[in-house]
């Protein structure tokens, strides 16, 4: 007894199956290796002169405004904040969807407790469906003014396969919503 002719592949069958899936491999494109990024940001006081006054101001590794970070999409980011300062801080991340992370989305009392003097918290999530430039500031009391990633003049905060720029730093908005309430 043999085998059903309906149950062996003919050779052009076979032929195109391969054609098929060599050809997809050949013209998809190119995924880029994800990549696990490590940050710290030291919140310390530090003293900053702006228009012949100096004022101690609550900095991200000594810069005023803070550091950027450059992410790509699939990477993971793991940013851990050491919290110098006599404030409670947490930190909140605008415009990245927290997807089955909660918890990194960082106001204070809402998705996470904040992180008290001499402690510290790691931020743990990855880019995913994320685009442009976004930015990053602390999210409790006074410390949103404050506290905040680079102005688009000086980098961007988070780099992705396509770029777009925004016309307005995040300081020159706050500035502006200072100057209306002022």
């Amino acid at each position: 007894m043999g085998v059903p002719h309906l149950l062996l592949p003919s050779p052009l069958s076979f032929s195109l199956f391969l054609f098929s899936f060599i050809t997809m491999f050949l013209f998809s494109e190119p995924a880029l290796a994800a990549t696990t990024r490590h940050y710290k940001f030291d919140i310390k006081l530090q003293n900053a002169t702006r228009l012949c006054h100096t004022k101690s101001i609550v900095s991200v590794n000594g810069q005023f405004p803070g550091p950027r970070i450059v992410a790509r999409e699939g990477d993971r980011l793991l940013i851990k904040v050491v919290n110098h300062v006599q404030n409670n801080i947490s930190i909140h991340w605008h415009g990245i969807r927290q997807l089955q992370t909660g918890w990194a989305d960082g106001p204070a009392y809402v998705t996470q407790c904040p992180i008290q003097t001499g402690q510290s918290y790691v931020y743990n999530y990855t880019i995913v469906g994320q685009r442009g430039t976004l930015f990053w500031h602390a999210h409790i009391s006074w410390l949103r003014s404050t506290v905040y990633g680079p102005t688009s003049s000086q980098s961007l905060v988070f780099l992705t396969l396509s770029l777009s720029h925004t016309k307005k730093s995040p300081s020159s908005l706050i500035r502006t919503q200072c100057n209306i309430i002022c």
